[in-house]
């Protein structure tokens, strides 16, 4: 599988976050996630492939 980056917006609740969470578990991705606030964005952090 070749490296891709995707950005998801909204990722704090709904949609964005069930995306973002499907994506961050993915090996080659990179995944650039927003939200209205930065702690909003924690869950994310056990995800770290770098």
């Amino acid at each position: 599988m070749t490296n891709q980056t995707w950005m998801v917006t909204g990722t704090s609740s709904g949609f964005g976050k069930e995306l973002a969470l499907q994506l961050a578990q993915k090996t080659g991705i990179q995944l650039i996630a927003t939200a209205r606030k930065e702690s909003d964005l924690d869950y994310l952090d056990q995800y770290d492939h770098g």
